[in-house]
Formats: C-alpha cells, sequence, structure tokens
C-alpha cells in the first residue's frame, strides 16, 4: 500500500503546483490587461493634448492649465504601469533592462541582448 500512497500523494503534489502556475498566470494575465488598458488612456490622453494645444493655438487662448492637468493625469498612470510593471517582473521572476527593455533572468548583473548593467533594486534604493 505505501506505494500507492506514493503516487497518491506524487499526484496530489502535481496538482497542487498545477493550480499554483495557472493562478500566477491567471495574474500574469491581469497585469498585463491592466497594463495594456492603462497605455490605451495614456494614448487618449496625449491625443486629447495634442487638440487642446491645437485648439488653444488656432484660438491664441492661453492652455497651460489644461494642459498640466493631462499631464499630471498621464503621470499617474504612468507610475501605475510601473508599478504593474514590477509586479509582473516579480511574478515572473524576471528583470527588464532599463536600456533596452529585454526580460533578463532575476539573478542577471548584466542584459543579455545589450550588455547593460541591471541594478537590482536594493542596490538602486541605497545609491
Amino acid at each position: 500500500m505505501t506505494m500507492i500512497d506514493d503516487i497518491k500523494n506524487k499526484v496530489a503534489e502535481t496538482a497542487k503546483n498545477a493550480i499554483k502556475k495557472s493562478n500566477e498566470i491567471v495574474e500574469i494575465a491581469k497585469i498585463n490587461l491592466a497594463i495594456g488598458d492603462s497605455q490605451s488612456r495614456i494614448n487618449s490622453l496625449l491625443r486629447d493634448v495634442g487638440k487642446i494645444i491645437y485648439d488653444a493655438y488656432k484660438a491664441g487662448d492661453y492652455f497651460a492649465e489644461e494642459i498640466s492637468s493631462k499631464c499630471l493625469e498621464i503621470d499617474e498612470i504612468v507610475d501605475n504601469v510601473n508599478n504593474l510593471r514590477k509586479k509582473l517582473c516579480q511574478l515572473k521572476n524576471i528583470k527588464i533592462c532599463p536600456q533596452c527593455e529585454k526580460e533578463n533572468e532575476r539573478d542577471a548583473c548584466f542584459c543579455s541582448r545589450c550588455g547593460y548593467r541591471i541594478e537590482d533594486e536594493a542596490e538602486d534604493k541605497m545609491e
């Protein structure tokens, strides 16, 4: 009976690992969707800024306040996207090269594409 118990335990462990991995995949997909939605919102705001600038130009109006509010909104969304990307890197156990945006192994010191030195977040905070 111990052989059957061993098989049951291995099947149960494999099932738990599969569930954990599928949950990670779902979380990664949710983050990627949130990033895509945020990028779409940024593009929409940039179109709005362009229209405001053009309309103000045509009318000879002062438009700095309208532009500033749109830029602040864009900055907030960019911060949110950066936080989502950090979370995604943690889930995928990777780091992104700040030079070329290539995904690299978590323990990499240099980018596998461009050779740029990749700092750890802990090292960045100490400087």
